[in-house]
């Protein structure tokens, strides 16, 4: 298994918008491995009404993207 890359509010709230997208749930992996990739190297929609579309989960990935970076835990 891979360790999250996200904090549960954050996994919360991606498990909200794959929602709000029609998306299931077990989508969050793609995000985690797409939201740094260039759009390029993913971001393309083939018009053969996938399901889910990558139109779709772009919206998601976008809504992550505008998610504030993590604070980075302080020296001790």
């Amino acid at each position: 298994m891979h360790a999250p890359r996200f904090d549960d509010l954050t996994l919360a709230r991606i498990a909200d918008w794959l929602r709000d997208e029609n998306v299931d749930a077990s989508y969050v992996r793609f995000v985690e491995l797409h939201v740094d990739q260039p759009d390029t190297a993913w971001r393309w929609c083939c018009g053969s009404n996938c399901d889910p579309c990558v139109v779709r989960l772009g919206r998601v990935i976008d809504r992550v993207r505008q998610l504030p970076p993590p604070a980075k835990p302080h020296d001790a």
